[in-house]
């Protein structure tokens, strides 16, 4: 029967029985149904921490302590775990692994978890009786355990290569990269992760060292909607993965805009390729507004020392020939021998098309098979031998000097690893290089060439198919030193112990694979101190206290992202941001309201009053604690009131209309109980009977009031030149006299007294 697992309201994950997918895709309700044959791939290599994890361990000031992950779930999706490894193993003993899913095991049907219904699961418990028979995949040389060791080692075995996140408990999902759907498989294991650790109510933080290099490299397929809904269930989640090894393979994208004038690229034969045949096979990508008006064809070409001489093509076709089926064209040279079947396969995924290109075994080794475009628009392609499908020609020899106009070459960008990597919500890393020396098991000194700080050569590189940035920070992966299984460790150590540490627990790595639990153990750092911080929130604290220097040049960038990981300042800046918006500085006679700073949302201060205000007017000190949105602690430094002395009142002198102030740092004149606009200068020309003061303000914004001063404003007659005339004294008792020096005629003058 099928079950529902997981999965929004848009998309869910389930299983149906093979017999049953055509009746279910007859559903009105359904939309298309998404499955992937991808195989999935470690993206390996191994340990240990120098981003400033020492100070967050240690609890440098202004952290108010140490901090080792306790409290936090490190989930790895990954090959396994070396459970006796004593890196993993608490200082009695017992294992530090809460849960164990081994997505490869089958052999009892009663220990598969539900809802997934298959694997074989086992708690601490079982582990720590010896029921649980799972190990680190062997052909995978160890991956998941240098993984664990990079996030979580707690450095028991030997005193050495202590991982990020000591204190943190573990929960291992072993995946099955064989596994049809696989991409569903660990979506599953994000879920059995959260839905533990959710049990437990304690924060996550899962580490994903492995993806595929196919797909869209949008985060728009099946199973990353599904993981990006599983992290915005709740808080407290967040989810780590590597970007990716691929920067070293030859030129595998290839996307250009399409136009009218034909172009064409050349495909290789892939003798080893993933259909255990030869084949020449590529995966097309495109929104669907990009592929609608744009025709294809493919051709076979005879192969002469560096160039292509057509020997046959194929009819032109648009993708509506082949949506939802399989198109079939026979190639035929010129004399009417086959030369090759192409086969076409297209879907249409929400706004995108997925269009499958395959040869499979061809007539010759000698072909090369031409894709070719006309119309208007643009597609993506990712293909390489390594990866399992075709070679993209990136070489060709110019002809008589001059380069195919035509021809369209691959280049090297978008090599960020598809799905969850490329979803805003996941954290992709990049990996620069940690070390170039250690000594290893037989105390011989190993050196490598490269550049502490540069980035791997290895490393992929964004942006996204839709543009975004990718990946978000970089952090150390070559050369690293990690935790690896016992066994592994011993058949090293008899063939090839030059790859082992000398203290015979931990061997070399590097790669995005351990860049990215470097980054996963510095989440569980911050959920520490701040257990519901969201992915955002997490997101957010990594890219804003991500460095950059020399070696990165000038971010974000599609190399590096938003920098270098800097755990300290992450730490730092997940918060509580602990700023005070008050002056302490109090007038005297006045007060000021004291507000906690913003970022807290439950507090108290240290005089007992807890999430309030308070108006002070005396001299004090203060301390508030509490704890931000994302439950992160602070303490604040102390809040020191002082109150300064009182300032003097100003005096006004007044001399005719004109009023002036005592000094002082500012100043305002009132008329009549109200502020004169504009009236701010030290003196005021009167034009108006009435009682005039003035306020003052010191250095340091303190104010105080003159005595009011009644004002009887005098005036004369508009004349040529009024400002001659005088009135004296004012204010007059019995006599005023009166001047008016330019008047050449008898002039009535009234004189009105207060009354």
């Amino acid at each position: 029967a099928g079950r529902v697992k997981a999965g929004p309201r848009e998309v869910l994950s389930g299983t149906v029985p093979v017999g049953r997918v055509r009746t279910l895709a007859r559903h009105v309700a359904l939309r298309g149904i998404e499955f992937s044959l991808d195989r999935g791939y470690t993206l390996n290599d191994s340990m240990r921490v120098k981003n400033r994890v020492n100070e967050v361990h240690a609890g440098l000031p202004p952290l108010l302590q140490g901090y080792t992950g306790a409290g936090s779930i490190i989930g790895i999706i990954d090959s396994g775990l070396d459970l006796l490894h004593p890196d993993f193993l608490d200082s009695l003993g017992r294992t530090r692994v809460l849960h164990y899913w081994d997505q490869t095991l089958n052999d009892s049907l009663a220990l598969a978890p539900q809802p997934y219904g298959y694997g074989q699961a086992y708690d601490s418990a079982a582990i720590n009786a010896g029921q649980c028979p799972a190990e680190d995949q062997f052909f995978f040389y160890g991956h998941g355990t240098t993984v664990a060791g990079t996030a979580a080692g707690n450095g028991r075995a030997n005193g050495r290569h202590m991982g990020v996140a000591p204190g943190a408990d573990l929960i291992i999902v072993s995946s099955d990269f064989s596994r049809p759907n696989w991409r569903a498989a660990v979506a599953d294991a994000v879920q059995y992760i959260f839905d533990h650790a959710a049990a437990l109510g304690r924060p996550a933080v899962i580490n994903a060292s492995l993806g595929t290099y196919f797909g869209s490299h949008d985060g728009l397929d099946a199973a990353s909607l599904i993981v990006d809904g599983l992290l915005d269930a709740a808080p407290g989640r967040a989810m780590v993965c590597a970007a990716g090894n691929s920067r070293t393979l030859p030129d595998y994208h290839l996307s250009y805009p399409v136009t009218a004038d034909t172009a064409h690229t050349l495909f290789l034969t892939n003798y080893t390729s993933g259909f255990g045949a030869p084949a020449a096979y590529f995966e097309l990508w495109a929104d669907t507004a990009d592929l609608n008006d744009v025709s294809f064809s493919v051709g076979a070409d005879q192969w002469n020392t560096g160039y292509s001489l057509a020997r046959s093509r194929g009819p032109w076709r648009t993708v509506q020939d082949m949506l939802g089926q399989v198109v079939t064209d026979t190639l035929y040279s010129d004399l009417g021998n086959r030369l090759g079947h192409v086969e076409y396969y297209a879907e249409l995924r929400g706004g995108q098309y997925r269009m499958d290109v395959l040869v499979l075994e061809p007539d010759s080794a000698e072909y090369r098979w031409r894709f070719s475009t006309t119309g208007q628009g643009r597609f993506h392609v990712w293909s390489a031998n390594e990866l399992g499908t075709s070679r993209i020609i990136f070489d060709l020899t110019p002809i008589n000097g001059q380069n195919d106009p035509t021809y369209r070459y691959p280049d090297a960008e978008m090599r960020t690893v598809d799905a969850w990597a490329c979803s805003d919500k996941v954290i992709t890393v990049a990996n620069y290089q940690n070390e170039l020396a250690y000594t290893d098991y037989t105390n011989t000194f190993q050196t490598f060439p490269g550049t502490e700080g540069e980035i791997s050569p290895s490393s992929s590189n964004g942006p996204t198919r839709d543009g975004r940035l990718k990946p978000d920070l970089a952090s150390t992966g070559d050369i690293t030193l990690s935790s690896a299984p016992l066994s592994w460790l011993q058949f090293l150590i008899a063939n090839e112990p030059f790859k082992v540490d000398v203290g015979g627990y931990h061997i070399r790595g590097g790669g995005t694979s351990i860049a990215s639990p470097v980054v996963t153990g510095t989440v569980a750092l911050l959920f520490e101190r701040c257990p519901t911080a969201t992915w955002s929130d997490v997101k957010e604290a990594l890219i804003a206290s991500a460095r950059a220097d020399g070696y990165t040049g000038t971010t974000p960038n599609t190399l590096f992202g938003h920098g270098k990981l800097d755990a300290f300042a992450a730490l730092l800046a997940a918060g509580p941001d602990m700023t005070f918006a008050v002056d302490t500085t109090i007038c005297a006679g006045d007060s000021v309201l004291v507000n906690a700073p913003a970022d807290l949302v439950d507090y108290i201060w240290s005089s007992g009053l807890q999430n309030a205000s308070f108006f002070q007017s005396t001299p004090g000190s203060y301390t508030v604690e509490g704890f931000n949105s994302a439950g992160c602690f602070g303490t604040s430094d102390p809040l020191v009131f002082s109150v300064l002395p009182p300032v003097a009142a100003p005096t006004i002198t007044q001399l005719g209309n004109t009023l002036e102030s005592s000094p002082a740092a500012a100043y305002q004149w009132w008329l009549d109980g109200q502020p004169i606009p504009g009236a701010d200068q030290q003196t005021f020309d009167v034009s108006v009977t009435g009682t005039y003061a003035v306020s003052i303000a010191d250095a340091e914004g303190c104010t105080a009031t003159s005595d009011p001063l009644f004002v009887l404003w005098t005036a004369i007659a508009s004349t040529d030149d009024a400002s001659a005339a005088r009135a004296w004294p004012v204010p007059a008792h019995e006599e005023l006299w009166v001047s008016l020096p330019f008047a050449s005629s008898p002039l009535a003058v009234d004189v009105l007294d207060v009354a």
